[in-house]
């Protein structure tokens, strides 16, 4: 069984895909737990779906994972290590054998009981990871296009467009998804928009302020894109000069979603931790329920403001300690 985060993204769908293709390699019987999928990973779900080379319980949902798991079964948990973000909590309470593959630092809540925790920040992406393990199997892996191709934009996704967090793991990961056929040209044209989103996005930018070296923005109602909308124009504002770090912040049912991204001058995470949430250091996200956004705004622009004045703070003192040295000598 193989289950990412709620509402998975192109990397947690991905990783997802790369683990089920390891496994039918092994022989073993294999099925992603979903949920409920972004926007952004329908056009390629859609894809699996309409192929007649998986089997049907490719996919299914948590309840029926917990009807099926047994105590020789094993669950792999990717792109995330915290049981409360997972697709189905309950299925990971269920598992007697755990395995988390992940690419976020650990909290104080995190999957501790797992057989084999592999936690790679220096990572761009949990799809990173799964391509790497694929060439150490002793098995020859043989995935096919469309299997490439959904490993590829996981990791084209979570470097926003192999811009940030790259190293050269990354490039040597994406040159053996391109080998194996990934077409980049299909893959693009994945994850292109409509007209309602780009108007979305570019809404929310022109409307953003700027704060202490920090864009937020606000959406004033949910949309059907929003949240490919919000993600985008998170991006789009760390092109703004003097911008270090960017928020996007929307609607969704009884809660207000944060969308956190940054150039790596200020880490997000943090930031995002304070506030309930989660992510990497360029990259992260929160969801605040309970409050409107109003005042989910000022919550925000208090941890930023806390945020600068104890790196301010830290400078001052770093000066002072630094003179006390100097001065004697002189």
């Amino acid at each position: 069984f193989i289950m990412g985060h709620h509402i998975g993204d192109n990397d947690s769908f991905g990783a997802s895909i790369g683990f089920y293709r390891i496994a039918q390699t092994i022989g073993k019987k294999a099925h992603i737990v979903i949920e409920d999928i972004s926007g952004s990973v329908i056009p390629i779900a859609q894809m699996f779906h309409e192929s007649d080379i998986y089997a049907e319980d490719m996919f299914i949902s948590g309840s029926e994972a917990v009807s099926k798991i047994g105590k020789n079964d094993a669950l792999i948990v990717v792109d995330c290590n915290r049981a409360a973000y997972t697709e189905y909590p309950e299925l990971v309470r269920r598992a007697q054998c755990l395995v988390v593959f992940d690419h976020h630092r650990q909290s104080e809540d995190v999957i501790d009981n797992a057989q084999l925790s592999y936690i790679e920040l220096a990572s761009s992406s949990t799809c990173e990871m799964v391509v790497e393990i694929m060439q150490y199997i002793p098995e020859t892996v043989k995935i096919n296009k469309i299997e490439a191709e959904a490993l590829y934009g996981g990791i084209m996704v979570d470097t926003n467009n192999f811009t940030n967090r790259t190293g050269v793991r990354t490039f040597e990961a994406a040159a053996f998804l391109r080998g194996k056929g990934a077409d980049t040209v299909e893959v693009k044209r994945l994850f292109s928009n409509s007209i309602s989103t780009y108007k979305t996005k570019y809404k929310l930018v022109s409307e953003a302020e700027i704060f202490n070296f920090y864009a937020i923005a606000c959406a004033d109602e949910e949309t059907s894109d929003i949240r490919i909308a919000a993600a985008q124009a998170a991006d789009e504002l760390l092109g703004i000069e003097n911008v270090k770090a960017s928020f996007v912040m929307f609607p969704t049912k009884n809660c207000i979603n944060i969308s956190a991204r940054s150039l790596g001058d200020v880490n997000v995470q943090v930031l995002m931790e304070k506030m309930g949430g989660g992510g990497h250091q360029t990259m992260a996200a929160t969801q605040l329920k309970g409050v409107t956004m109003e005042e989910a705004r000022e919550q925000l622009v208090q941890i930023v403001s806390s945020i600068n004045s104890e790196q301010v703070q830290n400078q001052t003192e770093s000066a002072g300690a630094e003179s006390a040295f100097i001065e004697p000598q002189q």
